[in-house]
């Protein structure tokens, strides 16, 4: 393998060093560029892993999609209408939302706002018009309950060991750390990680078992996609008409 070194960099994570460091990265005598934020497999990553770049780019997208829709929705019948909230907006909200999706109420405030107008877009209501009963009647999912389903289908596998082994490390079962028949571990819980951070707080590895412990346990020994199915049904019955 080798490295296009006008397109590498390097970057600190979770850090503010790079304000009073000044670091020399070198690779065979070539000056490495020092970046505040890169992009992998399409999403931004920033030194603060606080996502704001890539929800910054999701809300071009999603304000992309509003107007698109705006335009187009006279041509299209409610069909057509959901193929493209499909292919411009619900794309892009659940590609890798269980990375990004735990970012602070203040940093996912605008996108769910512009997530808002494309369901006002699509069904002509007002812009004072009450969101939940759109979401509800068309069956989707707010951002939220995206990444609430997102993390519950990967507890899913994971409790059915369908997650690679690197996971392994994260999730401490109810089982393995006592023999006690307390609910949690006869219903398959997950031990919840102690955080004493924000970021803590927002991890995988907190919220993981958070989110399962609140899943219907009748639904953890279902097949995939049966489990989807109805975790989707759950979280969109819980709308207000």
């Amino acid at each position: 393998m080798s490295l296009n070194y006008s397109k590498t960099t390097y970057m600190l994570l979770n850090s503010n060093l790079s304000q009073s460091c000044n670091f020399n990265v070198r690779i065979n005598d070539i000056k490495i560029k020092h970046t505040t934020c890169t992009t992998y497999l399409g999403v931004y990553i920033d030194q603060h892993l606080s996502w704001t770049d890539h929800i910054h780019n999701l809300e071009i997208k999603l304000s992309q999609s509003v107007a698109v829709l705006y335009r187009i929705r006279y041509y299209l019948s409610n069909n057509g209408l959901r193929s493209v909230y499909d292919s411009l907006t619900y794309s892009y909200l659940q590609y890798a939302i269980g990375v990004w999706g735990g970012a602070g109420k203040t940093a996912l405030n605008r996108l769910n706002v512009l997530h808002n107008k494309v369901l006002r877009a699509m069904t002509y209501s007002s812009y004072k018009s009450r969101v939940s009963p759109l979401y509800k009647n068309l069956n989707l999912l707010k951002i939220n309950d995206i990444y609430i389903l997102e993390i519950g289908k990967f507890m899913h596998n994971l409790h059915w060991g369908r997650i690679p082994v690197n996971f392994d490390h994260l999730f401490t079962s109810v089982n393995q750390a006592h023999s006690h028949a307390t609910r949690a571990a006869t219903r398959g819980g997950y031990i919840w990680q102690l955080a004493s951070t924000v970021k803590g707080k927002r991890s995988l590895k907190h919220l993981g078992p958070k989110i399962w412990d609140s899943i219907d346990p009748s639904l953890y020994d279902i097949s995939p996609p049966a489990f989807k199915r109805q975790l989707k049904d759950k979280l969109v019955n819980e709308y207000s008409d």
